[in-house]
């Protein structure tokens, strides 16, 4: 079991790179200097001892309280960041079989 959790993390955590994304929520050091702009090492030890002190990073703004990120490393960044309630956008479909003619309403 703990083999398919640290496989699943290191999957999430090379798609998160590939795409210049990262989970604040999950991310370890590396990662979050990696992939965040004017974000380095003791910055990102930071944001880890932010989300273990206060839980789980909900939106992007409260990295705000962490000290040393203030408004405009947080606009640089704020596309890189995926928290709980930020996530990317997929593909909507598009629905199938309504069209104009009047059978349809």
């Amino acid at each position: 079991m703990r083999t398919i959790v640290l496989l699943m993390w290191w999957m999430l955590s090379a798609i998160a790179l590939a795409g210049d994304t990262v989970d604040v929520n999950v991310a370890d050091v590396d990662e979050l200097s990696a992939v965040l702009i004017g974000i380095g090492p003791a910055k990102a030890e930071k944001i880890i001892a932010f989300r273990e002190a206060f839980g789980p990073i909900q939106t992007p703004e409260e990295l705000l309280a962490v000290k040393g990120i203030g408004r405009k490393t947080l606009e640089k960044n704020r596309s890189r960041i995926i928290t709980l309630l930020i996530k990317p956008q997929t593909a909507i479909k598009q629905p199938v079989g309504l069209d104009d003619t009047p059978a349809n309403h």
